[in-house]
This record gives C-alpha cells, structure tokens and sequence, in this order.
C-alpha cells in the first residue's frame, strides 16, 4: 500500500514500527502548512525551520512512546509551543547580550584602582574556574571577541557562550569584595 493512501492514524501505526517512508510521507504532508503557520509566529525562517526540525525529530526519536490521538492536531500544538518557547529564548537571549555587552571596565575607575593589584586578583579567581569558561570569559572580556565569535571558535551556541559568560561573572560577584565587582563590571 502506498503510504499517501494510508489516514494519519495508519501512518502513526507504521511511524511506531519504525517506518521511514511513513515518516517521510508525514514530514512531506505537513511541513509546508506547518512552515506557513510557524513562520507568522515567528517571522524568522531559520527559527522557524528550527521548530519544525526540532518538532519532527522528537517524534521520530519519541516514536515508540508517543500517544498521539489526532496526527494534525498534535503537530499544530507542538509546532505552536515550540515557536513560543523560541521567542521566550530569544527575548532572554537578547536581554542578556545588551547585558553582557554592558559589562566593561570604566576608565575612570581603571586609574583609580591599583590595577597590577586587581588583575592578580582576578586572574587567581579565574584559575578556578572549568578550562573552558575560563578560556570563553578570557575572550569575552580581554580579547574584545563577540559572543558570535566565541561560538565560533568553541562550536558551540551562542546562548552557551551567555551561560557560560554568566556562570563567570557570577563565580567573580561571589569571590571579588563587592565593591570591586561592581566597579568593574557595572
């Protein structure tokens, strides 16, 4: 049987026996209308291939435990509440990047800090950190990288880059006397 013939409760069936044309069919049938309704949501054609991406691996990789009682339906929901969830992540991501770019060294305070003083003290709170954050907040901070850059050089998302940027600053708030912290970083 061919599988354009076959309803969306019979794709579902083949799609848990691990049926690739089924699942091909099914990706074929629905991506276009999917790729219209997330795209107005979103107004971004590479989140927007994202949530369809990220919406029709999970059903594959899911396949075996998934109860989907309406094919349509559940694929409209997912898409849908994926999309959100992208924009919920952005909006925090873009918050955090005007934060993060925010968060330079003033010359005023520079001259009037001992600054030999301060970088040893900075540099001794850093050896404590993972390799890695180290190396991301080194870049960010002394090297004039952007978080793009960064995620680059490491092959990693840009959003890493932020948590591990955060997970830095917020080792050094905690480490620094206060009054330090905040006259470098804000």
């Amino acid at each position: 049987m061919d599988c354009k013939e076959l309803s969306d409760d019979q794709l579902l069936s083949r799609l848990k026996a691990s049926n690739h044309m089924a699942f091909q069919y099914m990706y074929n049938k629905y991506w276009e209308r999917l790729y219209g309704n997330v795209y107005n949501i979103l107004s971004d054609k590479g989140l927007t291939e994202d949530v369809l991406h990220e919406v029709f691996s999970d059903i594959w990789i899911r396949r075996d435990s998934l109860e989907i009682r309406n094919l349509n339906a559940y694929l409209y929901k997912s898409v849908r509440n994926n999309a959100l969830l992208k924009i919920r992540n952005k909006k925090f991501v873009d918050f955090n990047e005007v934060m993060i770019e925010a968060l330079v060294l003033k010359p005023e305070i520079e001259l009037e800090l001992d600054s030999s003083e301060l970088k040893l003290t900075i540099e001794d709170e850093l050896k404590k950190l993972p390799a890695r954050c180290r190396a991301i907040f080194f870049m960010s901070r002394y090297q004039d990288y952007s978080i793009a850059e960064i995620a680059v050089h490491f092959n990693i998302s840009k959003r890493t880059v932020e948590n591990q940027i955060y997970l830095a600053l917020k080792h050094l708030r905690k480490n620094l006397d206060l009054a330090v912290f905040l006259l470098l970083f804000y």
